[in-house]
């Protein structure tokens, strides 16, 4: 996640009456033109000889931020934050560093705290937008999508926040918002591969509430269109392979459960509903070949029962 500090607002402090006006300039001036190695090395003379001066230590951290020293970043904005705790720019600044750092309750934690003092649509924005990743980001998906919603509600047209709004709605099973957003998503970028994944996932959900509700139909439809984009999904082919079968689609449903027997060998339902299809069909040593494997992987009575069915069928031709 790319967050940057304004630099504006960095540059709002005054300089300390003991400090070197050249030393600060020379310091200002490298921080202005990205040069931040420099700018740290000069900032850190001058906080050193000035410890409470608390801008000192936020361009400090500010400048540690940009090259990545997260460690580094967060101590100077903590000194920046005890000596002016109301300071909304030190917050976001704290936050980024334990964000960018992976440590996202500490990130969370610490823009709750300065949230009072987030006042203007860009501060907002900013907060939520990363605290609602980072709530993302640890699977605390209501709280995410509290934050995210009111992000893209001061600010609309970020792909990170709508996909992330998105997958949270689908995580927690709010389909149709999901749906929603994910949508979003592909039009802001149509090759947002996560967006397609979960709208993809979504499909397959579509299908198989569909299989529950005993519409047959419907389910294989679905998934006729999902598998042709994930081919190598064993569980849809043996859904789709369900959905053919209770529609009385019988060469439709065997063709289903051989792509997903391919792919998942050792799955004992798909040897069993095989079996049913091709005793059905009176192909009788494909039934018992398909039965005895269903057997083979998980025994259970009912497998034994069709195994002695077939048998005497074989038997009685």
């Amino acid at each position: 996640m790319k967050n940057k500090f304004s630099t504006v607002l960095l540059l709002t402090w005054v300089v300390a009456s003991l400090m070197a006006q050249g030393d600060f300039e020379k310091a200002l001036s490298h921080y202005k033109q990205g040069q931040y190695s420099k700018a740290i090395e000069e900032f850190a003379q001058i906080v050193k000889a000035n410890p409470d001066y608390e801008s000192g230590h936020r361009i400090l951290g500010d400048s540690y931020l940009r090259i990545k020293k997260y460690e580094k970043a967060i101590e100077a904005f903590q000194k920046a934050l005890r000596l002016k705790s109301n300071n909304y720019i030190s917050y976001y600044g704290l936050a980024l560093a334990y964000y960018n750092s992976g440590k996202y309750g500490d990130a969370i934690a610490t823009l709750l705290k300065g949230e009072r003092y987030a006042r203007s649509p860009r501060d907002q924005y900013q907060l939520y937008h990363t605290r609602g990743s980072a709530y993302y980001n640890i699977n605390e998906f209501d709280q995410a999508i509290s934050d995210l919603q009111k992000a893209i509600s001061i600010q609309r047209g970020k792909l990170k926040d709508v996909l992330q709004l998105g997958i949270s709605h689908y995580r927690l099973g709010n389909f149709t918002q999901a749906e929603k957003y994910l949508k979003q998503a592909l039009t802001l970028d149509p090759g947002a591969s996560e967006a397609k994944r979960h709208l993809s996932r979504l499909q397959y959900q579509q299908a198989i509430s569909a299989i529950e509700a005993n519409n047959y139909n419907k389910a294989a439809v679905v998934l006729k269109d999902y598998v042709k984009e994930n081919a190598q999904d064993a569980d849809a082919w043996f859904n789709l392979g369900l959905a053919q079968l209770f529609s009385q689609n019988l060469e439709a449903a065997e063709s289903a459960f051989l792509n997903s027997v391919s792919l998942a060998p050792d799955n004992w339902e798909v040897y069993d509903r095989l079996g049913y299809i091709y005793e059905k069909k009176k192909d009788y040593n494909k039934s018992l070949q398909n039965y005895q494997k269903a057997q083979n992987l998980h025994p259970a009575p009912q497998i034994e029962e069709s195994l002695k069915r077939v048998k005497e069928r074989m038997h009685r031709k």
